[in-house]
């Protein structure tokens, strides 16, 4: 029997050297868009996950919940707080519970054009909200992409803003869109993404406000009928992050892979996106919605009312500095763009396509 001691100690020695797989880091990743493979956020999170497993040899590991699998919105962004979940892609509805300054980021009619927010989310701005969420919630933000410009829908037409009275509109859990909505004289109904379809299939709701691509995805084409394309908001999708997890759990080399590759999921998901929504609206159309593109005059009627009501609660709530910080970022990246606008845009759609097509090969 004492013969065999060394073999056992020996074997158990090779069993722990030979399973690094048992100290693998997982990322599990929450998000609240469909589980469809060719989903602008599932693309992009896939992306991801492939530079973040081989650039760091497969010692971590990440695993994709589309579909509110890990919760609501606000419940996963709790999650990450609470460290339960690792890291979540989310749009702004929950974030102002968070952080109050998070409503600068739903000014009506801040962005005249997606490449200009880019340039907001990238920059100073963005770089000193992130700093500021982080020290408030414990919660990093990777990066910021885009969610959408946000147009109404409903089951009757609505050509201008006297068209809106009356209807129950869903909104997100955001009290900013909230007042934009009740200042166009509807009734703003907060309620989760995951329920919508059967609020509105039930008829809870009479309409709601979304971008194009998830009203294609999500089918929502099945219990609307019209769309008007006013593009009252620019919605951000946050990258976020457990701090905690962050700076804890993975070393230095860990965190720049991350980080780096957070950022390739924000600008990707930028191009699948923006050619979603314009593959979108002909998708829509072809489904037998009916689709109203504002005059210049009916936009403005839009923007009058819907803007100063926003702006109006977002003052009060976030605060001059982070208020005219955001309309002075806006305002100077809409400069530098110019009229570059639809080129920047075609060049994000076309690097999108080339690294999702290098990860398949």
């Amino acid at each position: 029997m004492k013969a065999c001691k060394p073999i056992v100690l020996s074997f158990f020695v090779l069993l722990l050297l030979g399973t690094p797989a048992w100290a693998k880091i997982t990322i599990k990743v929450a998000n609240a868009g469909p589980d469809v493979p060719t989903n602008r956020t599932v693309k992009a999170v896939e992306i991801f996950r492939h530079l973040v497993e081989t650039q760091s040899r497969g010692e971590i590991e990440v695993k994709a919940f589309h579909a509110s699998k890990l919760g609501n919105e606000r419940e996963a962004l709790e999650g990450v707080r609470m460290g339960t979940i690792e890291m979540a892609t989310l749009s702004s509805g929950p974030v102002p519970g968070f952080f109050d300054a998070a409503v600068v980021f739903d000014i009506p009619f801040l962005f005249s054009n997606a490449p200009a927010a880019w340039k907001v989310f990238d920059g100073d701005f963005g770089r000193r909200f992130g700093e500021a969420f982080l020290a408030k919630t414990g919660v990093r933000v990777l990066a910021i992409t885009e969610n959408g410009y946000r147009h109404f829908t409903a089951n009757r037409p609505m050509k201008s803003a006297a068209d809106m009275k009356g209807l129950k509109i869903r909104t997100m859990e955001n009290p900013a869109h909230m007042e934009m909505v009740k200042a166009l004289g509807a009734d703003p109904t907060p309620i989760a993404f995951g329920e919508l379809y059967m609020a509105l299939q039930q008829k809870v709701v009479d309409g709601m406000e979304l971008p194009i691509v998830l009203i294609h995805d999500m089918k929502f084409y099945e219990v609307q009928k019209y769309v008007i394309l006013d593009g009252h908001l620019y919605n951000p999708l946050f990258v976020f992050m457990n701090e905690n997890f962050f700076q804890k759990k993975l070393n230095a080399e860990q965190r720049r892979i991350v980080s780096e590759a957070a950022v390739v999921l924000a600008h990707t998901h930028n191009g699948f996106s923006q050619e979603a929504n314009i593959e979108g609206i002909e998708k829509l159309k072809a489904q037998g919605m009916q689709i109203h593109q504002p005059t210049a005059a009916e936009l403005h009627q839009f923007r009058q009312i819907a803007q100063p009501a926003g702006l109006t609660f977002i003052r009060k709530k976030a605060g001059d500095e982070w208020t005219d910080g955001i309309l002075a970022a806006a305002a100077q990246a809409e400069k530098e763009v110019g009229d570059r606008a639809e080129q920047i845009v075609k060049d994000f759609i076309r690097m999108a396509n080339e690294k999702y097509a290098q990860i398949k090969k």
